[in-house]
């Protein structure tokens, strides 16, 4: 037809007919483009299967599943890959990864043993944790109750944590081995273990099938990724990471979009293409209006894709704020348990020294004066003076020991209005004997009273540091005691002549049972603890320092006013 002569129905004609032919050869080549590099970019990957209920398994078709199952197969879709499953218990699977006859093996913890020996993927879409079970009525709600216990176990990480924790090593545990969890849940059951150790993504499908009760311990968190063998490439685990963290998260699951196009074009559909003229209008303005739906429908899509991406984020970083935050509920409550059980060892420790050690010291002392004057050849009674003097620094230290516990679980105290000048002159006093025998001064010049709101025992407080002033001091010396007035507060320092303290000590001084170093003189180093306790609750403060102008130190010790 000479194209020159065409009327313009005819040419309108041949134009449609030219623009769907166009499209059609598009699709036809897209399509071929894509199944050529899909073809192309097949590989085989060897994915090991244990049992591992519910994040990896195989039923008996030999069909994966699980989690982990879903989710490699739906990157092995996206990514090209023919998977090839081989079951196997857990530690043939480690051995085979170990040989190289498998590439993958999914959900393995996170943990340095694994770290060294394999390629480990980042992305973990799982966070497992061990769990102590018991049945309803045993009694045990803290691990101290399982001391001497029977406990059912299959060897897993949370029963090598649980046995290698430090604090195991003092402790009787009669461990039972199980075959698999479901053994474990039945054997509490039937009441034939008192503990079993579950981890917990098993335990939240199963637990309801039994009338069991959990223990308010968290046992090794761990991060559960894929291994890969040291054969495999190692950008097969980045590219795992990188479609896992693209993956769609909605109420704890992770969900999967598949997109699979199948088309039936061949080319004797090509070849026998003849059809009338308003047909090939129609196909022409439809494929139009299709390629245009096309173009809308891929902008919509990544811009759906990117608020729900976007979505996603919000929600992970949700999901890893809860459950770290369940972790630290957890531990929080064991911390508490293990807290009330370590008050009352202490409380008990506390009864001891009062009561069981310091009877029995008394009673020695006693019979040693006795034994003393009724002695009369040296040697016997030099030795007796040793037991006395020793004696009296036991009775010393529990005493000091005992005061320490019990300040230390006071929280507040009651308080009233005392006179401090009363106070330091009356610990002067009975200080008198310790002070001729050393033939030390005391220079103490109050200037008027000093009311101040305080609990009896701040004289403690004044008797300690001036009996250490006296200890410390060499004889012939004196100890400058003076309060002063600074805003709303007393200031009382208590200065000695004494070889001073290194500087490198001092912030040692108040710790208990870390004290300066003295050159033969021994003690408990809880006198300066008990100082800086009773301060403490007082709200006040107490330094050390080198004495201004001289050798020796100073102790000041601040205390609030009383309000008027």
């Amino acid at each position: 037809m000479n194209v020159k002569n065409q009327t313009p129905d005819e040419s309108n004609e041949r134009k449609v007919r030219l623009a769907a032919r166009t499209f059609l050869v598009f699709m036809i080549l897209s399509f071929l483009l894509v199944t050529c590099a899909g073809a192309n970019s097949t590989m085989e990957v060897k994915v090991g299967v244990y049992p591992n209920e519910p994040l990896i398994s195989q039923e008996q078709n030999g069909t994966a599943i699980g989690l982990y199952a879903e989710i490699l197969e739906s990157i092995a879709a996206k990514e090209g890959w023919e998977l090839e499953y081989v079951p196997g218990t857990l530690v043939q699977s480690y051995q085979r990864l170990d040989n190289g006859s498998i590439d993958i093996l999914p959900a393995v913890p996170f943990i340095p043993e694994i770290e060294q020996k394999y390629i480990l993927t980042t992305e973990a879409p799982y966070t497992d944790w061990g769990i102590v079970y018991t049945y309803r009525g045993s009694g045990i709600t803290s691990m101290n109750d399982l001391d001497g216990k029977r406990i059912a176990h299959v060897d897993d990480i949370f029963y090598e944590s649980f046995n290698s924790s430090p604090g195991n090593g003092n402790t009787n545990y009669s461990f039972i081995s199980a075959g698999s969890y479901i053994e474990i849940f039945e054997l509490l059951d039937n009441k034939e273990t008192d503990a079993g150790i579950i981890p917990r993504s098993y335990g939240e499908i199963y637990e309801d099938q039994f009338d069991l009760e959990k223990i308010p311990f968290v046992i090794s968190p761990t991060d559960m990724v894929f291994a890969l063998s040291n054969n495999t490439n190692p950008e097969i685990a980045k590219q795992i990471d990188a479609d896992i963290s693209q993956m769609i998260t909605e109420n704890g699951t992770i969900h999967y979009m598949q997109e699979n196009i199948d088309k039936d074009i061949t080319e004797e559909n090509l070849s026998t293409w003849e059809s009338p003229s308003w047909l090939k209008f129609s196909v022409g303005i439809g494929g139009g209006l299709l390629l245009i739906f096309v173009i809308l429908s891929l902008t919509l899509k990544n811009k759906v894709e990117e608020k729900t991406y976007e979505l996603n984020s919000k929600n992970r970083e949700l999901e890893v704020e809860i459950r770290e935050r369940k972790i630290a509920e957890e531990k929080l409550k064991q911390y508490s348990l293990d807290l009330k059980n370590s008050n009352e060892l202490k409380d008990l420790f506390t009864d001891i020294l009062r009561h069981d050690l310091i009877n029995p010291a008394t009673v020695i002392k006693g019979y040693v004066e006795f034994l003393m004057e009724m002695e009369e050849e040296p040697r016997k009674k030099e030795a007796m003076e040793a037991i006395e003097r020793n004696n009296k620094k036991l009775i010393e230290l529990i005493e000091n020991a005992a005061h320490l516990a019990k300040l230390e679980n006071m929280d507040d105290m009651t308080f009233k209005t005392l006179d401090l000048k009363e106070i330091i002159e009356e610990v002067i006093e009975h200080l008198i004997p310790k002070l001729e025998e050393k033939d030390i001064t005391v220079s103490f010049n109050p200037s008027g009273s000093y009311p101040a709101d305080v609990n009896t025992t701040i004289e403690d407080v004044f008797s300690n540091l001036i009996s250490n002033a006296i200890k410390y001091s060499p004889s012939g010396t004196n100890i400058d005691i003076c309060v002063k007035d600074v805003d709303d507060a007393w200031e009382i320092e208590i200065s000695d002549e004494g070889e001073g303290i290194p500087d490198e000590e001092k912030p040692f001084v108040f710790d208990r049972f870390k004290r300066a170093h003295k050159v033969n003189i021994k003690g408990t180093g809880l006198g300066l603890a008990i100082v800086k306790r009773i301060v403490d609750l007082h709200e006040g403060t107490v330094e050390v320092f080198d004495r201004a102008g001289m050798k020796g130190t100073t102790f000041k010790v601040r205390l609030q006013k009383t309000k008027i």
